[in-house]
């Protein structure tokens, strides 16, 4: 696992000046440094092996610019009043985004530069025929549907990048329709899942497996089953996936965690999860920013570094009763206090998100490098998407569907449904129940605003969320607020071509 990360990073040293974004023209330019090319490059398979390592190396970012600033800001897991200045997350939160907003353009840069990276890997591989050729195209195109996958979740319609694309090719590429994106999407993931191993040896182990592909496919299908596709079809095919990962489950693959808070300890990465984002301290650029990012007060008895102290907390709807105390995720999931384990003094402190924070911790170099893998897809979220997809597929409240979120439950510590709670009641019931399962085991982890949008509650919710937590008045979103604009650099880079999306600027 460690060496995995090293070499992601060695490929990054080595791939850093080729690897550019497709985005604009300055960004697709940048000169050589000395003879080092991409053609001169991949001349063997330890090269071709470090091109793809640069793929996973452009994901580093991810957590934090897609997941957390752009996702769980957008949903009623943050608490973000309306700033007397302007702040990225702040508009973010509270749907007053514009083309310009800064935040927009680097998330929009690093989901393209993965899906450049991928394409020149996808491009430089093709001579060779050596026993890992198809694996390390399945492991490009995985990363690359998985930078889709967001692109068009964010944005709807964007620009198909297939190959490599010259600077003026790039100018005259259109956006692509959400169905179409999404068969991009889903045809990558397949050659992926039919070439990916199903395991690696220890030191690989981090590195997209068949059931990463799968489950990322199935996650897919489920959102094309609901907004904006509303694509029936997909329902059957997310359930298919969902099963044969479901069934692979397995102490030496993946599996569901006895303790919560263990999925977060870094001696437990690639453990329980199907795909995880690797991370390591030792300030070498391989750390991770989520601890800072998500956090407000540390004291230095859990880290040597302080957090970013964003103006946020986590939703009241998680410091009150519908989130009990003895609910084991929430202790895991929030911090309202710190006993110093030295003097014993209670300190209460503003309600923080502290789930990717191992306290105690001496490992970071720097308040960015901290060594928690990020999950991507829990083995958890397969358990929850199968029993709505089950639940969806019968119109009740089969058997397993409630074996399997009661399984989540009682982990948690909660009581279990039985067949007479209000939450069985109904197929609505049960769904509603799944989705506030999903609402507090993921909470921070950038799934609930997806949640939201493909179930079709996103307006309902967020509305009401926001006049509850800003303002009475506050104003009654709409269609244009399940998407971004397209942001104002892209726009210039050919005027005219590209067409806002509609209630942007």
């Amino acid at each position: 696992m460690k060496a995995l990360k090293l070499l992601a990073y060695s490929a990054a040293l080595g791939l850093g000046s080729l690897l550019t974004s497709a985005c604009s023209e300055k960004e697709l330019y940048i000169p050589p440094v000395a003879n080092n090319t991409a053609d001169e490059f991949y001349k063997t398979e330890a090269q071709v092996n470090q091109g793809v390592m640069a793929i996973y190396n452009g994901c580093l970012s991810f957590p934090q610019s897609s997941n957390w600033n752009m996702s769980e800001f957008r949903s009623d897991n943050i608490n973000a009043q309306i700033q007397t200045v302007q702040r990225d997350f702040s508009d973010i939160s509270n749907y007053t985004v514009t083309s310009q907003l800064g935040q927009l353009q680097a998330t929009w840069t690093d989901l393209f530069e993965v899906v450049y990276r991928s394409n020149i890997l996808l491009e430089k591989i093709q001579p060779f025929t050596f026993a890992r050729v198809n694996q390390f195209k399945g492991e490009a195109r995985f990363l690359r549907a998985y930078a889709y996958l967001d692109l068009v979740r964010y944005w709807g319609p964007v620009p198909i990048a297939d190959k490599v694309l010259g600077i003026q090719e790039s100018k005259i590429i259109p956006r692509a329709p959400i169905a179409d994106v999404y068969k991009f999407i889903v045809e990558d993931l397949k050659f992926a899942a039919e070439n990916l191993p199903a395991s690696y040896s220890t030191l690989e182990k981090g590195r997209a497996t068949k059931w990463a592909a799968k489950a990322m496919l199935a996650r897919v299908y489920l959102t094309m089953y609901g907004f904006p596709l509303r694509d029936a079809s997909a329902l059957p095919l997310a359930k298919q996936q969902l099963m044969e990962v479901y069934a692979a489950a397995s102490p030496g693959t993946f599996s569901m965690a006895a303790n919560f808070a263990d999925i977060f300890r870094t001696v437990n990465d690639n453990r329980f999860s199907v795909f995880e984002i690797q991370y390591a301290s030792g300030g070498v650029g391989l750390g991770s920013t989520i601890p800072w990012d998500q956090g407000s007060v540390f004291p230095p008895f859990w880290s040597p570094f302080p957090p970013s102290q964003t103006d946020i907390t986590p939703s009241p709807a998680f410091l009150g009763r519908n989130w009990p105390i003895r609910d084991l995720r929430r202790r895991a999931t929030l911090d309202t206090v710190h006993v110093n384990p030295t003097s014993g003094v209670i300190t209460v402190t503003r309600a923080q998100f502290t789930k990717f924070l191992e306290k105690g911790t001496t490992a970071p170099q720097n308040n960015r490098d901290y060594s928690n893998n990020f999950h991507i897809i829990r083995f958890e979220d397969v358990m929850l998407m199968y029993a709505e997809v089950l639940t969806e597929e019968s119109g009740s409240v089969p058997p397993l569907a409630l074996t399997l979120v009661n399984q989540i439950r009682t982990r948690s510590g909660i009581a279990a449904y039985t067949a007479t709670s209000p939450e069985t009641a109904s197929k609505a019931a049960f769904i509603a129940a799944i989705l506030k399962e999903r609402k507090y085991e993921f909470a921070a982890e950038g799934i609930r605003w997806f949640d939201l949008v493909r179930t079709g509650t996103a307006l309902s919710v967020m509305t009401q969320y926001k006049r509850e937590t800003v303002s009475p008045t506050f104003r009654q979103l709409d269609d244009h607020d399940l998407l971004f604009p397209i942001p104002l650099v892209e726009l210039r880079i050919n005027p005219g071509f590209w067409q806002q999306n509609p209630g942007y600027n």
